[in-house]
């Protein structure tokens, strides 16, 4: 395998070079990553799109409730289809493979996922007979591995594109005047990265507060690092891409209520009203510290979550409270110390914060000023939740998706754990 190295902007450098210079001979040892592809055939690809028996769920992504239906993601492999009529004794009912998604939605019997740039349409009227209905070709953005390289990338000319990689640490010594941002790849990796342009009710479901999907007014919207695109719904199994637009830098979340579409990036909330639903317009933004922000809305009030580590930059772990009565000029009414908040919801004055590996935080909410913790569920490292109907808790976590009646948020009830496999 030929060898080569190009630079690459800081964004998508994974490991910085380091050590120091030899006076003599005035060089450096780089320590680095190589990457290889991992190329499927294309064809292949198409024709692996289907529903098949249902699996165990290895990594849960995100979640989306539905009805009677539980849909679970496993990261850039597929979504995992669960009879959730019992919450007590939740079924599996089929896995649909989808190469590359992470984000899902549904409105009516249609079924919305991505698979890498691509948006799929499913028809879900019979969970146990699901069928790719439409597929809407490079209408999203590629998405990323944890080493920040693109998935889904069609090799020109070629009948083959990349899922996946595989990497080797390896050292080099280099001039002094190299720069020391940059990312080893094998020829092929470095010519294509080189080319990149920078049984169911009515109605939609109801997605986490980490969600990149969502519908609202018969629109899908969907949100990538730094666009907000709207599809038109009127047709259900035909998504009509209508618009994007530039909304910042680090987007991560997307959350409708009411009229108003709430955006979370790394640095800001953002809010667009969807009077016109196929241009959503931005009204105002309230920026922070860089750190991951999910944000949530009930009535007039906006609750945030701020987290550092990892990616997540800055020195912040706290639940921020945003008057939202004037969307153009929100005002923050109280913050809130946490451990290491993730994924919240609201329902009806109870606010649920998951904690990371500190557990999942079960809150009463009267007032933006009176909010206090009832329990905090330890040992569950949690990710997201969903409050939905009846006093009903979803969440996803390490290890599997768990469900709690919170009837009385005090002495929240565990009802069913679905279990990640064994590895």
């Amino acid at each position: 395998m030929r060898v080569i190295y190009t630079f690459i902007p800081a964004a998508l450098a994974v490991m910085m070079a380091f050590s120091g210079c030899v006076k003599e001979k005035c060089s450096r040892k780089f320590k680095t990553k190589i990457f290889t592809p991992v190329y499927t055939a294309t064809a292949d690809y198409y024709a692996s799109v289907k529903a098949e028996e249902p699996r165990a769920i290895e990594q849960a992504g995100k979640i989306y409730a539905k009805g009677t239906l539980l849909f679970v993601n496993e990261i850039y492999k597929g979504i995992h289809v669960i009879d959730n009529s019992d919450p007590k004794a939740p079924e599996a009912v089929s896995f649909i493979n989808v190469p590359g998604n992470i984000d899902i939605a549904a409105k009516g019997n249609y079924l919305y996922a991505d698979s890498y740039s691509d948006l799929l349409v499913f028809d879900i009227s019979d969970p146990r007979q699901i069928k790719l209905e439409k597929r809407v070709g490079s209408v999203l953005n590629f998405p990323y591995n944890a080493d920040g390289l693109t998935l889904g990338y069609q090799i020109p000319q070629s009948p083959f594109m990349i899922t996946g990689y595989t990497s080797r640490d390896t050292v080099y010594d280099l001039d002094c005047t190299t720069p020391e941002r940059m990312i080893f790849f094998d020829a092929a990796v470095a010519s294509f990265a080189s080319s990149l342009k920078s049984n169911n009710s009515g109605g939609s479901g109801k997605g986490g507060s980490m969600a990149r999907f969502t519908i609202a007014k018969d629109y899908l919207y969907t949100v990538n690092h730094s666009q907000l695109k709207s599809f038109d719904l009127a047709n259900a199994a035909s998504p009509l891409h209508k618009s994007d637009q530039q909304v910042g830098g680090n987007i991560e979340t997307i959350f409708p209520y009411g009229e108003y579409l709430f955006i979370g990036s790394r640095n800001a909330m953002y809010i667009y009203d969807i009077i016109n639903p196929a241009s959503p317009a931005r009204r105002s933004q309230v920026t922070h510290f860089r750190a991951c922000d999910p944000v949530v809305v009930e009535g007039t009030t906006a609750y945030v979550t701020l987290r550092t580590g990892t990616i997540c930059a800055g020195n912040l772990n706290e639940l921020q409270v945003f008057d939202v009565k004037d969307v153009d000029n929100p005002v923050k009414l109280a913050t809130y110390q946490m451990k290491g908040p993730y994924g919240l919801g609201v329902d009806n004055g109870k606010l649920f914060v998951c904690e990371g590996p500190f557990g999942l935080r079960f809150m009463n909410a009267p007032e933006p000023l009176k909010i206090t913790t009832a329990k905090l569920v330890e040992g569950l490292d949690a990710y997201d939740v969903i409050p939905y109907y009846d006093q009903h808790l979803l969440v996803s976590a390490r290890g599997g998706i768990y469900q709690y009646d919170y009837t009385n948020i005090n002495n929240p009830v565990l009802l069913s754990k679905i279990s990640t496999a064994a590895k």
